[in-house]
């Protein structure tokens, strides 16, 4: 075969696009997960003291300091040997939610130190208890803060996302691979999911500082 021929792909590429629902849903729920688990890892590290402090600070410097793709990999293969069966689906998402843990916990870490102590003295000024502090003054104003950071932690995540084909996910890249290997036109169907994966990118920006726009405004 000489010259690039995207007739094949495109013949495909309603194929192709059913994986972007994956791509966004694993995307989308790891992120989630993550995020949750990072609102406790930074409340270990804030209000915990000895070992639940180092536990969380041990966490954070573990998975930020190892690749995503070895952390999914020892995922995917030790849980077999618990006697735990998960698709691979349940696998990478897992093994995403965790990493992203550790990085959304030092993003807001970092938003927590912009959030005057005044607020903190407020806060317990009116009463409220630990619970109320954190869930109405601190993590709402650092969430506020480090919005546009979360938001693009949140597309690196739909970009990382790809490394689930390599376990039989059939995601965007997935899906990809599948057209490529059938048609054997890999230069031509990676060119096009290149380019939506550059097209999911810029409209989820949008979106995303159209939401911040919108929270802004009403706030």
């Amino acid at each position: 075969m000489s010259g690039l021929d995207f007739h094949p792909v495109m013949l495909k590429l309603p194929f192709l696009l059913g994986g972007v629902g994956t791509t966004m849903l694993l995307a989308g729920i790891s992120f989630a997960l993550g995020l949750l688990l990072a609102v406790v890892l930074v409340i270990m590290r804030v209000d915990g003291r000895g070992p639940v402090k180092r536990l969380s600070v041990i966490y954070g410097t573990a998975l930020t300091n190892t690749p995503q793709l070895s952390q999914i990999f020892a995922l995917f293969y030790s849980l077999p040997l618990f006697g735990m069966t998960v698709s691979p689906f349940i696998s990478v998402l897992t093994g995403m939610a965790l990493n992203a843990a550790a990085y959304l916990a030092e993003i807001l870490a970092t938003g927590l130190r912009t959030v005057p102590h005044a607020y903190h003295d407020a806060a317990l000024t009116l009463g409220m208890n630990r619970f109320q502090i954190w869930t109405r003054v601190l993590l709402p104003h650092a969430g506020r803060a480090m919005y546009p950071a979360l938001s693009n932690h949140f597309q690196i995540m739909i970009l990382g996302s790809s490394m689930a084909s390599i376990f039989g996910v059939e995601d965007l890249t997935g899906r990809a691979y599948d057209i490529g290997t059938s048609s054997f036109r890999i230069v031509e169907v990676m060119s096009v999911t290149a380019g939506l994966y550059i097209i999911l990118s810029f409209v989820l920006g949008g979106l995303l500082a159209l939401l911040h726009h919108l929270v802004e405004r009403r706030v």
